[in-house]
């Protein structure tokens, strides 16, 4: 068994872990709110970008 192998039987079961903890609607509630921060930042960024390239 290599260190690969091993890195990804504790992936696997700490991911088994959290799927059957409380904890998984708590991270998805972060996912959520992290992608809804970081698709404004990107609509911001498209915004600013595309009013920067109009005054040039």
């Amino acid at each position: 068994m290599s260190n690969n192998d091993l890195k990804i039987g504790i992936i696997n079961t700490v991911s088994m872990a959290l799927s059957f903890s409380n904890i998984e609607n708590t991270l998805k509630i972060v996912l959520l709110v992290f992608s809804i921060l970081y698709t404004g930042l990107k609509i911001f960024e498209t915004m600013k970008n595309k009013s920067n390239s109009k005054d040039i």
